[in-house]
């Protein structure tokens, strides 16, 4: 059977880490950035997305020649391998022409002024600039970036007037070049800066090629007259004219005669140059400032001599909380700043005015999930954080922040109004949807990390897996998580749990070699799933009378749930183990992702591929169907998000209410149940569900919620464990005039001084203990009349034994 390629509706991801990631059309209307091994060209306005597919690993590099019509990108290879270097046509989105003449990287790229020529720069494994023509195809020149004496050289600029010539910069190294397409070679000549050493990160151009102002990895600027004359003339050498910092405010002007100067710290990374002569200068520390670069005398001035003079004018400041790493003017209103933390900002020239505009994972996703019945939001779960995605638009619409902490599983409740997650400190949290408030923590559930979470239907039972090998069942109740069994069959870290349909079986799988189906509801064991692999994934059909398992053999295995016998077993994977698997609704279809970075999508009887997704960078940690069986997500390593429209329209049929437990029932459907939509949801003041997220205004920004410990949780303002009152706080009604009193509550048989609102153990834990603790004259007061009654009980015992002896004396 002939496998076709399955169809990308989004990716949400952007690879900040990059230098100059983020490159704008020339039409304003497009952002062009890579991900993973693709070029996402992105409308700005609509959000509509296109992708450039032919790399074989991480792209480093991308530009758009100045007429618009190409796009160039590079990549990462392997030590000892060549990287590729790929020119696109923009109108038709294909290869136009390839090359491989760079050792392991490609720096960094540019097109000259006339897009007839791309310069290519090559990592410290190769060290080359090469001259590609664009019309020809064909490799013109190339030579050596840098001399012996200098280091690495890190970036290029193109000349804004000089059509052949451009700029390079790197550790202590700036040269001007240009390019002599006659005798085609391309000539290098270094710009004189005296004593002074940088390592230049970037480099920006005036309008008239009269200036460069290049960034340093110290934090100051630097200025450089190129010298450009005529075209007949030769040109003179360029030159260093000044080094600057900023200006000091305040009392700190005295340190200037100290010999001190203010840096940007992180170093300057990225220069914008406007039109009247101010800088834009985004910083590592994510500093995003407005600058003019004054004229100032100092000579006549008593100052010590500065390696660098502070004549740095601050107007406007933001912070866009990450290292800046793109930056671009966007409609000569905007300035479009690319960080770090894979992020994308888009700020106001006026008053320096911050939004975002893309976000999405900096490090590696472990879990995606969909609620229950409801497709057009799903939630992922990463290091730091959880978030929630809106499928059309692929949006994010709430990120709730657990610093330093990595959350390995996720799930919804089955009404939509919870949030369950397992973290790596071993505590379960649940959240809000909606506004992602802390619901409650089950603290140590696990020994070590907890690795796997599901909860069943009802919501009154949770299932938790742990890197210890251990499943534990909780009893969940609005005031206290329970408990109720720990099931120690394992002998590895548990990587995924799921529940049946019924909600009476639960499998769950090891990288001990073993799958065990327990029953929830006995809280023992039923059956063993054993196999010489390392199983990363299983789960459950719709009807509950198979299980698929995955794991490091490759292997993807069919089981009989009555008797736990090995059905068949196929190759998933010719290369990586596989790490996830997922069943669509309707059981007619699978989907598996592994270490190949290949998505595959089967045909659940005939286990034939039909469908492969190639567009991963990273090894594939997790992958769902929507709820609609309309699409697929998957997540990887890299921290990419990618939505695939399934080709296939999923059946919805009704299944008999009597569950058959033959062997040869391979009927995988799933009875029909209505998708919940939006407007049929009553969604109350109290209560929260992930369906009101989707009624979020496309504008808004996304609901963001930093979780930093218990003090979030807001406890009973009365001390139970205090002096009691005759009144308690906790406990008044609306109506103030009417309380209830502690005698009231003694007669309720409530504990005596215990607030009703007292309702976790810690709480209750503290009252025994204060009331143990009392002041030494009620201790000795109690034990004088606890003496009079021992006294009293043994005055009765003696006069009932003397009664006795004298009425047996009577009867003798």
């Amino acid at each position: 059977m002939d496998t076709k390629p399955l169809d990308i509706i989004g990716i949400i991801g952007f690879d900040g880490v990059m230098k100059n990631a983020l490159r704008l059309h020339p039409d304003q209307e497009h952002m062009i950035y890579p991900m993973g091994n693709k070029v996402t060209i992105k409308h700005i306005a609509s959000g509509e997305q296109s992708f450039l597919s032919g790399h074989t690993n991480l792209i480093s590099a991308v530009c758009v020649s100045p007429c618009g019509n190409f796009v160039a990108s590079g990549q990462i290879n392997h030590l000892g391998f060549k990287a590729m270097v790929i020119v696109w046509d923009y109108q038709n989105r294909t290869v136009k022409s390839s090359y491989e003449i760079h050792k392991v990287r490609v720096e960094d790229i540019c097109f000259t002024l006339d897009s007839n020529y791309l310069i290519s720069l090559g990592g410290r494994d190769d060290g080359n600039v090469v001259i590609w023509d664009v019309r020809n195809n064909d490799a013109m020149c190339g030579s050596f970036a840098s001399n012996e004496i200098a280091g690495n050289t890190y970036t290029i600029t193109r000349m804004n007037t000089h059509g052949e010539c451009f700029l390079t910069g790197g550790d202590r190294t700036l040269k001007v070049w240009r390019i002599d397409s006659k005798r085609r070679k391309v000539y290098g000549v270094n710009v004189k800066v005296g004593k002074l050493r940088r390592s230049i990160n970037c480099i920006v151009i005036s309008e008239k090629d009269t200036d460069a102002y290049c960034g340093t990895s110290s934090g100051d600027i630097i200025k450089a007259r190129l010298n450009y004359r005529s075209e007949d003339e030769e040109q003179a050498e360029s030159v260093m004219i000044g080094c600057y910092s900023k200006m000091y405010k305040g009392s700190k002007r005295v340190n200037q005669a100290k010999g001190e100067v203010e840096c940007y710290a992180g170093g300057v990374e990225k220069l914008l140059l406007l039109k009247d002569e101010r800088m834009i200068v985004g910083a590592g520390d994510g500093t995003v400032e407005l600058i003019e670069i004054m004229d100032i005398d100092f000579s006549k001035t008593k100052f010590a001599k500065l390696p660098s003079t502070p004549q740095i004018k601050t107007h406007l400041v933001e912070n866009v909380c990450g290292t800046v790493t793109s930056m671009l003017l966007y409609k000569n209103d905007f300035v479009l700043v690319g960080t770090a933390l894979s992020e994308i900002y888009q700020i106001r020239l006026s008053d320096f005015d911050m939004r975002l505009l893309v976000t999405c994972h900096n490090s590696s996703i472990y879990s995606i999930v969909f609620p229950w019945n409801y497709s057009e939001i799903f939630a992922t779960a990463g290091k730091n954080d959880i978030r929630l995605w809106r499928l059309e638009t692929q949006k994010e619409l709430l990120r709730i922040s657990v610093p330093n902490f990595v959350c390995s599983c996720l799930c919804f409740s089955h009404d939509g109004r919870m949030i369950i997650s397992a973290w790596n400190d071993g505590i379960v949290r649940a959240f809000t949807p909606q506004k992602g408030k802390l619901i409650f923590t089950i603290h140590n559930a696990h020994i070590k990390a907890a690795s796997a979470v599901v909860i069943t239907a009802d919501g009154k039972r949770l299932i938790s897996g742990g890197c210890d090998g251990q499943v534990r069942i909780w009893d969940i109740k609005p005031d206290v998580q329970r408990l109720v069994s720990i099931l120690k069959e394992h002998r590895g870290p548990i990587t995924s749990l799921c529940i049946s349909s019924n909600n009476e079986d639960l499998v769950s799988s090891s990288t001990d070699g073993t799958c065990i189906i327990w029953d929830v509801i006995r809280c023992a064991r039923k059956q063993v799933l054993m196999g010489n692999t390392m199983y990363m994934a299983a789960c459950f059909s719709p009807n509950s009378i198979q299980i698929l398992t995955c794991g490091t053999d490759r292997k993807i295995a069919y089981w009989e749930t009555w008797d736990a016998s090995l059905v068949r077993e196929i190759e998933g994977s010719t290369s990586g183990s596989l790490n996830c698997i997922d069943i669509s609704p309707d059981g007619q279809y699978f989907v598996t992702g592994s270490n190949d970075c290949i998505v595959k999508l089967w045909e659940y009887h005939t286990a034939n591929v039909t469908h492969i997704g190639i567009g991963h960078a990273a090894i594939i940690t997790s992958c769902k169907f929507s709820s609609n069986g309309e699409h697929v997500v998957s997540v990887s390593a890299d921290g990419a998000i990618i939505i695939w429209k399934s080709p296939f329209i999923m059946a919805r049929v009704k299944t008999p209410s009597i569950k058959s437990k033959s062997v040869t029932a391979r009927t995988a459907v799933k009875p029909e149940e209505p998708e919940v939509k939006c407007d049929d949801l009553k969604l109350d003041d109290l209560g929260e569900h992930v369906a009101g997220m989707n009624q979020v205004d496309e504008t808004a920004e996304s609901v963001r919620t930093t979780y930093h410990g218990d003090d979030q949780l807001q406890p009973c303002t009365r001390d139970p464990a205090g002096i009691p009152s005759p009144i308690c706080s906790c406990v008044k009604d609306k109506d103030t005039t009417s309380v209830k009193t502690l005698n009231e509550q003694n007669r309720t048989e409530e504990p005596l001084g215990e607030c009703p609102c007292a309702k976790n153990m810690e709480t209750k834990s503290l009252l025994n203990s204060k009331r143990s603790s009392r002041n030494p004259t009620e201790t000795a007061n109690s034990a004088s009349s606890s003496q009079r009654r021992a006294s009293l009980q043994s005055n009765k015992k003696s006069l009932l034994k003397s009664k006795i002896s004298t009425e047996r004396k009577s009867l003798q």
